[in-house]
């Protein structure tokens, strides 16, 4: 009996965050279930310099797919706060384990960690659970930062690192798996979500342009 219960709980949190996940990509507020909790609004888009090659389009159904998901892609999963985050590997620079420790950045926003060297590059660490996660959540967030920035994760060249608990596996994915968010979709640093694996897939590009304009 105990064992049917716990099928029956795991069951349903699947079903809540399956649910979470598919309002992400609609922009509506996520449902507060199972302990899964929404993420915050979205941060400012800066728009792309002049002459830039578009980073994706739009199909006919309106969702927007990045250049590097036209085909079957990698991306390598990864854990923050409980909810798994994938990153395609197209955009991924490196990971590596947070043993250097992190140079304090003061006067910026709590959304950064610090900086940490990264190939001779000094990567600015983001607090990746503070910014998927919403405002009402950020005083539990003030402990834990050891256990959250266990792992970094390395993208833009190295100028960004997402702090993340645990690295998962490489995946590989077929576009038609992802639910893509439309061209209407709100959150712009969410690519899609994989609800056959529970994760959120990031729009890497979108991501480092929200970050851009947090520091400015």
């Amino acid at each position: 009996m105990k064992q049917d219960t716990r099928h029956d709980t795991l069951l349903e949190q699947q079903l809540a965050l399956g649910a979470y996940l598919d309002a992400l990509l609609t922009g509506s507020e996520a449902p507060v279930e199972q302990g899964v909790e929404p993420p915050e609004k979205p941060q400012a888009r800066v728009s792309a310099a002049p002459g830039s090659e578009p980073a994706q389009a739009s199909d006919t159904t309106g969702s927007v797919i990045p250049v590097w998901a036209e085909t079957r892609f990698q991306a390598l999963l990864f854990e923050v706060a409980g909810l798994t985050l994938a990153v395609p590997l197209a955009k991924l620079k490196g990971v590596v384990p947070n043993t250097q420790g992190l140079s304090e950045m003061p006067g910026h926003s709590p959304l950064f960690l610090g900086v940490t060297p990264y190939q001779g590059v000094q990567s600015k660490v983001v607090d990746t659970a503070r910014f998927v996660l919403p405002k009402d959540r950020a005083a539990p967030l003030e402990t834990g930062i050891a256990e959250r920035s266990a792992h970094l994760v390395v993208i833009d060249e190295g100028r960004w690192a997402l702090a993340c608990s645990k690295i998962g596996d490489v995946i590989e994915l077929e576009p038609a798996q992802v639910k893509w968010r439309t061209a209407a979709g709100k959150r712009l640093w969410l690519a899609g979500t994989v609800i056959e694996l529970m994760c959120a897939l990031l729009d890497i590009d979108e991501l480092t342009q929200a970050l851009s304009h947090e520091m400015a």
